[in-house]
């Protein structure tokens, strides 16, 4: 049983905290004049509405709010985020902001960085926080591509080589990425063996272990030493059998406390795209995820034939592979942003990818954060663009744009886990 002293202790802390969360939301409402970011007038974002809806079985979501107790008040566990959608996460600047914000909640604790994959191998944007540089002739395939039939798996794109020799190169850049290491990288690639991976560093003391499940398609690297590059180096041990390499994506990790915000994204991905993933279920068990954000929706509505009971059964499904992989996992579901088609037709649809969210989550237990909403509704986008935060192809936003939208959607979190907080502290006893 707890004392006397250790309650008042806890309490005192969680007094702390609810005032540290109170700051870490401020700067919605009042900045500084040097702060970059641009401060919304109040007819441009609907804070009211600013907030995680959990209109079912809340039960997942208080797991959650579990998890990010022990980090900050005890230092100890690791959080894990899982953000999935289409070109607005791919960039990795909404989910850049969101990871940024939520890792300074308790300073000195920031696990690493968590999924990567190199998109620029696939032909595609790279997000600016991560450099990758390779070698050799890659071929790649995506979820969209309905005529790709290699299985995929938490990245939604794969790259392949068949020349016998290749290499890449993983190095980190950006403001918030200063300090950002790592003692274990785990390469998911082909099952197959006749290749293998090989890891390398700079520093001459450090030590490199290695295991290969094969049949799993993974490599485990482990270093003595924290890294901030990482060096791979492919070659092919066997050339009677497959002769062909797949990387599905990188893995980076430390033993330290602190939260993991993994973004996975792939440009024009829908809810089909993701349930074509073969690997997802079990490449998400990898992961472990205490959180499964869903931002997956507004290539759906784009289509002029949007389906919603279709649109319903594809979420459903994937809900489904959450609680198989991770049964405790709460599941975010975020509404689509407004937005237009060929920049003159408004995506009227989006409303019904409200509504189907919503009943998904009273019947699933699962939250909502109802972007659309904030933003305005329809037709918002527009008045978001004239503010310098959306582009002009009235989908995507501007990097100031992203930037407002993960510090809303961190706010959301961050206020939602303070009622949690209050409420856990009134009814501890005194």
């Amino acid at each position: 049983m707890m004392g006397t002293a250790a309650r008042r202790s806890t309490n005192i802390l969680r007094s702390a905290l609810l005032f540290a969360l109170l700051s870490a939301c401020a700067p919605l409402h009042a900045q500084s004049p040097s702060d970059p970011l641009i401060v919304p007038e109040n007819d441009l974002v609907d804070l009211s509405r600013n907030t995680i809806l959990l209109p079912g079985d809340h039960g997942p979501w208080d797991g959650f709010n579990g998890k990010l107790d022990e980090l900050f008040f005890n230092g100890v566990g690791q959080v894990n985020i899982v953000h999935i959608g289409g070109s607005h996460i791919q960039a990795d600047a909404w989910t850049a902001q969101l990871r940024e914000r939520i890792q300074r909640v308790a300073p000195g604790t920031r696990a690493g960085r968590g999924f990567i994959f190199p998109y620029n191998m696939a032909g595609s944007n790279n997000p600016y926080w991560y450099e990758p540089v390779y070698t050799g002739k890659w071929t790649s395939l995506k979820n969209t591509v309905r005529a790709d039939s290699l299985p995929l798996g938490l990245a939604g794109y794969s790259v392949t080589t068949r020349d016998t020799v290749t290499s890449l190169r993983i190095s980190f850049r950006g403001e918030q990425y200063p300090g950002y290491t790592f003692t274990r990288a785990t390469v998911l690639h082909g099952r197959d063996s006749s290749f293998v991976v090989n890891a390398s560093c700079q520093d001459s003391d450090a030590v490199i272990t290695y295991g290969t499940d094969v049949l799993a398609g993974r490599t485990v690297f482990e270093f003595s030493k924290p890294q901030d590059t990482l060096w791979l180096r492919m070659e092919q041990t066997d050339t009677l059998t497959q002769n062909r390499f797949t990387l599905n994506g990188i893995l980076l990790e430390t033993d330290d406390p602190g939260v993991y915000y993994h973004a996975l994204g792939v440009n024009g991905a829908a809810t089909w795209s993701w349930l074509r993933c073969q690997e997802l279920q079990e490449e998400l068990a990898l992961v472990k995820p205490d959180l499964v954000v869903f931002s997956i929706g507004i290539n759906d509505a784009h289509d002029p034939d949007f389906c919603a009971s279709c649109y319903e059964k594809n979420y459903e499904k994937l809900i489904a592979q959450v609680r198989t992989a991770n049964p405790e996992a709460a599941i975010l579901l975020v509404t689509n942003s407004d937005s237009f088609r060929k920049r003159r037709y408004p995506v009227r649809s989006a409303e019904e990818v409200r509504d189907v969210m919503m009943r998904l989550a009273k019947k699933h237990g699962t939250g909502v954060w109802d972007l659309y909403g904030v933003m305005g509704g329809q037709s918002s986008i527009r008045a978001w663009q004239r503010k310098g935060l959306a582009k002009r192809d009235l989908i995507h936003f501007t990097r100031q744009g992203y930037t407002l939208v993960g510090d809303l959607m961190f706010t959301a979190i961050m206020k939602a886990y303070g009622e949690h907080v209050r409420g856990t502290a009134l009814t501890e006893p005194k």
